[in-house]
């Protein structure tokens, strides 16, 4: 777990508003994530997570509010800043985003080729540092095609890694694995913030992972902060819509919808 003495926050977000239009995804969102910390944005489809995580790494521009991640607002600074905080951050996609031309070895390669000066025999050895640490050492010079789903998504981490950044950002990282592949994905997220004292911020809708990972939970619900907190805190808050959600219990509204639905067919 992540030390509790270290209150350095690395990112705050205050009063982030995102809209697609006239549609509000984001509502008033504000919160601060922690030095070391693995911090987990919560919530159902459609909650706005996925675009509170393109906004914090610049994908998506705000309608107001700040981001300040090591200090500076990302939402106003040049773009030689961005560029140069840009290297301090990794990023992990759902898809894990590999390049199906090159080999596992040439994707992670990749940034240190891009944004830095190292000799390319410096580059192979810190790939292979690189793959070493998330348990694919022999599969440098297989393709992406050839990986099997757990194993693109740790190519991912390993080239998100690259740079040995301060904060890595995972969008749904056990989507679309088995359970046990999950979970080793999840240990592997874990181990790697105990190792690096890295910050991690990760995007989720799986309460298994939750359990296995957060130091701090974000519940967003319809595009607010329902709560935040550690899980111990979560266990303790009475909002109905938190309650729901940790015991997977159905809206009854969206019951009453379907129940009609089927009542429907079974009269056609």
């Amino acid at each position: 777990m992540m030390n509790n003495n270290n209150s350095e926050y690395v990112i705050e977000v205050e009063n982030l508003i995102v809209q697609y239009g006239t549609r509000r995804v984001l509502d008033n969102i504000s919160f601060k994530v922690k030095k070391g910390e693995i911090f987990v944005i919560l919530g159902g489809s459609g909650c706005g997570k996925s675009t509170l995580l393109r906004t914090l790494v610049g994908l998506i521009r705000p309608h107001s509010g700040k981001i300040l991640m090591f200090g500076k607002d990302v939402t106003t600074i040049r773009v030689q800043e961005q560029i140069k905080l840009l290297k301090r951050i990794g990023m992990c996609f759902q898809n894990s985003a590999l390049f199906n031309s090159m080999t596992v070895g040439e994707n992670v390669a990749l940034p240190l080729k891009e944004h830095t000066h190292l000799a390319d025999s410096t580059i192979d050895i810190m790939t292979q540092i690189k793959l070493d640490l998330v348990g694919l050492g022999g599969c440098s010079n297989l393709y992406p095609s050839q990986l099997s789903g757990g194993m693109k998504k740790r190519a991912g981490i390993a080239r998100a890694m690259a740079l040995d950044p301060e904060i890595i950002f995972y969008d749904e990282p056990s989507s679309g694995l088995d359970p046990i592949v999950a979970a080793g994905l999840d240990h592997l997220i874990r181990k790697m913030q105990n190792t690096f004292n890295l910050t991690s911020v990760v995007v989720t809708h799986d309460l298994e992972s939750v359990q296995i990972i957060a130091d701090r939970v974000c519940l967003l619900h319809a595009g607010k902060i329902v709560a935040i907190g550690d899980l111990k805190e979560m266990e303790l808050n009475s909002n109905s819509y938190l309650r729901q959600f940790f015991t997977r219990t159905p809206n009854p509204e969206e019951n009453q919808s379907t129940s009609a639905i089927l009542d429907s067919l079974e009269d056609m």
